[in-house]
């Protein structure tokens, strides 16, 4: 890791094919953090064939555009790797900007924590 790269900091739990992201309440996922946030997950999605990646975003309070098009990076590997991103649990903003952006017609956003199905 050169001395550029932030580590990012989320807890990630495994199961089987399944991978559960969360993070530490107040978080804020914009610019500053968005490679770092890449890279994590792509990392996490390549470790498995046909990943399930679920991301928990009920911590978040801050999601910028540079963050939705990591969503959709990050979807797109593990669609292509035959598995599935879901977004779940988001805060009334962080859901109001999948809304207003439609990304919520594209992307696996779910509001609440139940209904993830492996």
């Amino acid at each position: 890791m050169s001395a550029h790269q932030t580590v990012f900091r989320f807890h990630a739990v495994e199961t089987e094919n399944r991978i559960t992201v969360s993070f530490p309440a107040d978080t804020a996922l914009t610019e500053a953090n968005a490679e770092a946030l890449h890279r994590e997950l792509r990392t996490l999605a390549e470790s498995r064939a046909n990943p399930h990646l679920i991301v928990d975003l009920s911590g978040i309070t801050v999601l910028t555009s540079v963050i939705l098009s990591k969503f959709l990076a990050i979807n797109k590997l593990v669609r292509t790797a035959g598995g599935q991103l879901s977004l779940f649990n988001p805060t009334p903003t962080v859901q109001m900007v999948f809304k207003v952006t439609r990304l919520d017609a594209v992307l696996d956003v779910r509001t609440g924590a139940t209904g993830i199905s492996s």
